[in-house]
C-alpha cells in the first residue's frame, strides 16, 4: 500500500485535543533536541568558510553519517547531503497567527530560514531529480503525555529494506532521520494527505480539477473524492502556487 497515493482524512481533532501554538519553537525544539536517533558516532569535520565558498561551504561534515545513509538508503549520498542543508544550513522561524506563506527552495536557501514546510520543500528539491521511495506528509504530531498537538509537514523515506523513516531538519545534530518505531512512545502522528515522492510536481495540477469540478465515477483524480474538503484543498491550492513562484 505504499506505493500508492494515500489520502487520509482524521475527523475531529481538535475536540480530541488541544491545540498548542508555539513561538519560534520547532518540531526539533519539542521532540528532537538531545534524543532523536544516532545511529553511529559523531566524527565531525568543518569545512572553512571562505569568501569565495559555494553555498553550504561551513556545513559540518560527518563521514561516519554519511557511510551510514549510503549504506541505509538508495541514494544515500545524496539524501545525506540533502539531510545536511536542512538540519545545520537552515533555521526554524514562526509566522505570524493567520499566515501560512510557502517559501520556494531558492528563497529558503537565501534567507536560511523557514518553518517545516519550508524544510521539506528544500530537503525535496535537493533530490526531486532522483527515484526516491519516499512521501511528503501533512499532518498533526501529538505529544499524548500533554494533550498537545500541532500541525506538521514532514518526509517519511524508505530504506533499502523497507523500513520507514521520518525526515526532520532544524536539529543541529546528527539525529533528525529516525525509524518510525524509534519515535517517542508519547509521539502520534495523524496524516492529512501524503504524496509520494515521484507525484509531487504533478499532483496539484491534477488533483485541482477535482475541487472545481463535480465528481463523477472514475474521472475522480486518484480518488480526491476521499478527501475533497477544505484543508486538502489548500494544500493542493498553495502547492500548485509554489511551483508557479519556483518555475518563475
Amino acid at each position: 500500500m505504499r506505493y500508492f497515493f494515500a489520502a487520509i482524512i482524521y475527523l475531529g481533532l481538535s475536540t480530541l485535543y488541544c491545540s498548542a501554538v508555539f513561538a519560534d519553537v520547532s518540531y526539533a525544539d519539542l521532540f528532537l533536541t538531545g534524543k532523536g536517533y544516532k545511529p553511529c558516532e559523531d566524527s565531525l569535520s568543518i569545512t572553512p568558510l571562505i569568501p569565495s565558498a559555494p553555498p553550504g561551504a561551513g556545513i559540518p561534515d560527518n563521514p561516519k553519517y554519511k557511510k551510514w545513509c549510503t549504506e541505509t538508503f538508495h541514494d544515500g549520498e545524496h539524501i545525506y547531503e540533502a539531510y545536511k542543508k536542512i538540519a545545520f544550513d537552515i533555521d526554524y522561524r514562526s509566522e505570524p497567527p493567520k499566515t501560512d506563506y510557502w517559501q520556494t527552495p531558492t528563497e529558503t536557501r537565501q534567507r536560511k530560514k523557514g518553518d517545516c514546510e519550508d524544510s521539506v520543500f528544500l530537503f525535496f528539491s535537493e533530490l526531486s531529480e532522483l527515484n526516491i521511495d519516499g512521501d511528503i506528509v501533512w499532518g498533526w504530531v501529538i505529544n499524548k503525555d500533554e494533550s498537545i498537538s500541532f500541525a506538521h509537514v514532514w518526509y517519511q523515506l524508505f530504506d533499502k529494506r523497507g523500513r520507514l523513516f521520518i525526515v526532520e531538519g532544524f536539529s543541529k545534530e546528527w539525529n533528525g532521520i529516525i525509524p518510525v518505531e524509534m519515535l517517542p512512545s508519547r509521539e502520534e502522528r495523524i496524516q492529512t494527505l501524503s504524496i509520494r515522492h515521484n507525484k509531487v510536481h504533478c499532483f496539484a495540477d491534477e488533483a485541482m480539477p477535482g475541487f472545481t469540478e463535480p465528481f463523477e465515477g472514475e474521472e475522480i483524480p486518484w480518488a480526491l473524492s476521499l478527501c475533497n474538503n477544505t484543508v486538502v484543498k489548500e494544500i493542493c491550492q498553495k502547492l500548485h502556487d509554489l511551483f508557479i513562484r519556483s518555475k518563475d
